[in-house]
């Protein structure tokens, strides 16, 4: 049980570094000490979270593999659709973003002013790469059906969520009015059907 514990907590010092260090107040602080530099942050950022979710995929892959539940052909084929449309979801919303800029490469090219996109996925959602990602999770532990993956599932998606807020408040303050609008109009994170 101990170390469902450590994975709870790796996971939520995993969301506070990931958060803090995408904070206005942090990149303002590394912005006035690295100077010319902090052309650099974003790729520093991408690599640092990409190395702990390494790290910590790693140490979820040691925890054993107790199964909450075996042979149900059914939830295999849902868990197989959720992963196989969340992965179609991401890769579709990561086209609406400029990858230079997403990616932290932006000191190879100039940058453009920064503009509120509502093409695309984003037509339809406000947040599809969430969506992909809550559904990519849940595919995992549906398919997995292991204790592990669940926490992962659930820590992920708490984190997705507070997370959501605080980025909608970001853009509410990068694009005021336009993005209230388009907050009204839009969902959050699933299309509306009717």
């Amino acid at each position: 049980m101990s170390s469902y514990l450590l994975q709870i907590f790796f996971w939520a010092a995993y969301g506070v570094l990931h958060s803090v260090l995408a904070g206005t107040r942090t990149k303002h602080f590394f912005q006035q000490k690295m100077g010319k530099s902090f052309r650099y942050y974003r790729l520093i950022y991408n690599g640092i979270a990409f190395t702990l979710l390494g790290a910590l995929w790693w140490y979820q892959r040691s925890l054993p593999a107790e199964r909450l539940w075996s042979g149900y052909f059914w939830v295999d084929v849902l868990g197989n659709f959720s992963l196989f449309v969340g992965l179609i979801v991401a890769f579709l919303a990561l086209k609406e973003y400029d990858l230079g800029e997403f990616l932290g490469l932006l000191f190879l090219k100039k940058q453009a002013p920064n503009q509120l996109k509502t093409s695309g996925m984003l037509h339809y959602v406000r947040h599809p790469l969430y969506t992909g990602t809550f559904l990519v999770v849940w595919g995992l532990f549906l398919k997995d059906a292991t204790l592990k993956t669940l926490i992962m599932a659930i820590c992920l998606t708490i984190y997705t969520l507070i997370g959501i807020y605080f980025e909608e408040k970001k853009l509410i303050s990068s694009f005021g009015d336009d993005y209230l609008a388009y907050r009204r109009r839009v969902p959050m994170l699933f299309p509306k059907i009717f």
